[in-house]
């Protein structure tokens, strides 16, 4: 739904959007490879994970505290993202699932180390293809908010104030049909 928010607001309802691209690209495109190249080590996985947990726990609480007490289209924009984090957390979980059955599996192997190597590759690829749905998610997202669009699906759950205009119910159709 297309709603008619003043344009501080929807500059405001793209923050949540911004700062998971950031997370996305500082995290994962940018500190994850890095750490590969320096040759960090296990940390090089952790490292960047961490501090992307630390980024979605800020959304989280971010959205919580902005559906409390915030502006309805800035508090709907941040649920969404807080939303969009759990496709990311569930790549994570299939990486370290990945990589724990590899850990089991490796243990106490005489070439336990190579085979690690080429487990972890494949461990990381969960991660990888999360990072880049959320990356396209989340860039629609930012466009929606500017042009003061919710989804659907948050409409639902959380219902706008009856004061707030709708300037257009679904994409193709006018309110005034």
């Amino acid at each position: 739904m297309i709603f008619d928010v003043d344009e501080s607001i929807r500059k405001r309802a793209k923050t949540p959007h911004e700062l998971s691209m950031v997370n996305l690209v500082a995290c994962h495109l940018i500190a994850a490879p890095a750490s590969i190249v320096l040759d960090i080590g296990f940390m090089g996985f952790l490292v960047p994970l961490l501090l992307s947990l630390s980024v979605i726990a800020f959304i989280w609480f971010r959205s919580g505290v902005e559906t409390s007490n915030g502006e309805w289209f800035v508090a709907a924009h941040w649920r969404l993202s807080a939303n969009r984090t759990r496709i990311l957390l569930v790549g994570y979980a299939i990486s370290a699932l990945i990589l724990g059955m590899a850990m089991l599996a490796t243990s106490g192997n005489s070439k336990g180390d190579i085979m690690m190597v080429a487990i972890t590759r494949v461990a990381v690829v969960p991660t990888l293809l999360t990072v880049m749905i959320c990356f396209v998610l989340e860039s629609g997202s930012i466009y929606q908010a500017g042009r003061g669009d919710v989804p659907e699906s948050i409409v639902k759950r959380m219902p706008p104030p009856d004061d707030l205009p709708v300037l257009q119910e679904t994409v193709g159709q006018n309110p005034a049909n």
